[in-house]
Order: structure tokens, then sequence, then C-alpha cells
């Protein structure tokens, strides 16, 4: 089996996991997206990817991703690329530039960074708040009980971007109880703000299951596409 099958079918067995288990929930299984993390991908490895259709990737590091899609090899896909890192001021310009959503919009002040270069730039761009699921200083986010003001700020103040849900990052733990109880915190911020229709980005390769179970829609996924 060739690199590009493989990764490619590692992805397809994944959304047909993800889908089944939103059926299993009485949820439309067509509701439910994989976002394929390429952080630790090569040029390479994202290309074979990408020729099976994927169009839907995520990156967290900055400098190193605006040199990765500079690559040859990637620049003829169409791809919606998602920044789902821990977001500076000082790089909301070139994150503004270069992505077509920010999943990590936690404070007004990043707010009014992101709407300013937006401006700037003359669009609008989309963002997800993201909401701290852990007590970990290294992990962004906005604790779920203030999200609902940012959400009501953001949108009364801010014309460039559009709220189109939530990012949450779950304790690292193989406590499937904890998890079940942070998704599920997260998906009742979700559901008070936003539409089913809308991103709800919770689970990664070693929780998405429980994940999709608890109302993810948009799980993110890398090393286990990219095994």
């Amino acid at each position: 089996m060739g690199q590009k099958s493989g990764y490619f079918n590692n992805y397809s067995r994944i959304l047909k996991e993800v889908r089944a288990i939103a059926a299993e929930k009485g949820r439309s299984p067509a509701s439910v997206q994989v976002l394929a993390v390429t952080k630790y991908a090569s040029a390479e490895q994202i290309a074979d990817l990408l020729k099976g259709g994927v169009d839907l990737v995520a990156e967290s590091r900055l400098r190193e991703s605006l040199e990765k899609w500079r690559s040859p090899l990637l620049k003829d896909y169409k791809v919606k690329k998602f920044f789902i890192g821990r977001l500076q001021t000082n790089k909301a310009a070139k994150v503004v530039d270069n992505f077509d959503c920010i999943c990590s919009l936690d404070s007004l002040h990043l707010a009014q960074a992101v709407e300013r270069h937006a401006a700037k730039l003359g669009r609008n761009i989309d963002c997800l708040v993201q909401i701290k699921l852990t007590d970990r200083e290294t992990q962004g986010g906005i604790a779920p009980e203030e999200a609902g003001r940012l959400i009501e700020d953001i949108r009364k103040d801010f014309k460039h971007i559009t709220l189109k849900g939530l990012m949450a990052i779950a304790p690292d733990t193989s406590d499937e109880e904890l998890l079940r109880s942070c998704f599920k915190k997260a998906k009742s911020v979700f559901d008070a703000y936003f539409k089913p229709e809308d991103c709800l980005s919770l689970g990664m390769s070693g929780d998405y299951k429980i994940a999709v179970a608890e109302g993810s829609n948009l799980p993110r996924i890398g090393s286990a596409v990219f095994k």
C-alpha cells in the first residue's frame, strides 16, 4: 500500500467511524467532518492526503506552517486552513492573512487585534471561541462560564469577525467519565450560543470517539491519520 492510499484510508476510516457514532446518537452523519491536523506532517505527506480529496486542514505553528504551505507540492490544492494554535496578538496579522478560520479566539484583546487586521485587509474571517477545559498553563481558552459574555461582545462590536462555533481541548487522561463531563460542559455552552450546524470542535486522536458521542462535529485528528 502506497503512502497516498495509506493516509487517505486512515482519514476515510476515521470519518466513517465518527459518522456512524453520530448516526447512533440520532444526528445526521453528514453533519460531522474531520479536521486533518497537518502540523507534524511534511509537505509530501500532506500532498498524499490531499490527493484523496481532503480539503479541511489545521495547523498550530505559524512560522513552520507558512514555510510548509509555500511548497510547490501543495500550491495547487484548494483547502480551508484552520489555525488551532495559541495565538499571540503580534502574530494576528499573519494568521488573518494566511488562514480561513481562527479556532483559538479566547479574549477581547485578541479579538480586537484580529478585527483590526481583518478590517485592513477588507475581509471577514471565521473564528471559533476556544474554551478551556483543563488547568494547564500552556493551554489557551476562556473559562466556560465567561465564554457567553465574550461571544456576545464579539457579535456586537466586531464587524469583520464571524463566529462559527467553539473549540476546546480536553484533559490528557484515560478517564472516560472525566472526558465526557468536559465535553458535555463545552456542548452546553455551544447549545446556548450557536446553531447545530455551527462548529463544535472537540476531540483529538486519543478521544475523538467520545467527543463525537457527546456532540462534536469537527474533531481534530493528526497522529491517527499520519501514522
